[in-house]
């Protein structure tokens, strides 16, 4: 499939990139219990608030979330990693690891001014090839799953999820925004 970009997508800017980066990252702290109230006034005074997609911002400004929706929150890691994974912040291996996200990330509650503005894409060929990679990897688990057989050993359905939606945002996949991002294969 995604060899090259098709003429209705649309490639995030770095800053738009970086901007969602620091988004996922208080999604992710919300639902890792930190004070949503406290992470919107954060997103609101580093200027990132308008930054929030309608479903994020139901869920940080919202009423009490279910555990189901912190849970989301908390997958939407793997997404964030993609995302500083294409800024050239860590390296393809550290995609899963939280520790070394969040050493790349600024501080929690922190400026991020310098972050957004010191924000650079990878290369378009590399960021297509890793993107090809998880596209292949995201179809082998559904097509195990439609044809009833074993997902492929070291795949993980979610984590190959939130990659996807990820990648299709980054790249501007028919001009979706974030919630309505899709992952066919």
């Amino acid at each position: 499939m995604p060899e090259e970009l098709l003429e209705e997508d649309v490639p995030r800017t770095a800053d738009a990139v970086a901007r969602r980066c620091v988004v996922l990252y208080a999604v992710v702290a919300a639902g890792n219990r930190q004070g949503r109230a406290g992470l919107v006034d954060w997103l609101r005074g580093e200027g990132l608030l308008g930054d929030v997609s309608p479903l994020e911002l139901a869920f940080l400004a919202g009423g009490e979330p279910t555990e189901q929706a912190m849970i989301n929150a908390t997958w939407r890691t793997e997404a964030l990693g993609v995302l500083l994974w294409a800024l050239g912040k860590v390296e393809a291996a550290d995609i899963g690891n939280v520790p070394v996200l969040r050493a790349a990330l600024p501080g929690l509650y922190g400026a991020t001014g310098e972050f957004v503005a010191g924000a650079a894409l990878r290369d378009e060929v590399e960021i297509l090839t890793f993107y090809e990679a998880i596209y292949q990897a995201h179809w082998a688990v559904r097509d195990a799953r439609l044809n009833a057989r074993p997902v492929p050993e070291g795949l993980h359905p979610g984590v190959l999820q939130e990659r996807h939606h990820a990648f299709n945002w980054l790249i501007g996949y028919c001009g979706q925004e974030w919630d309505e991002v899709a992952t066919d294969t």
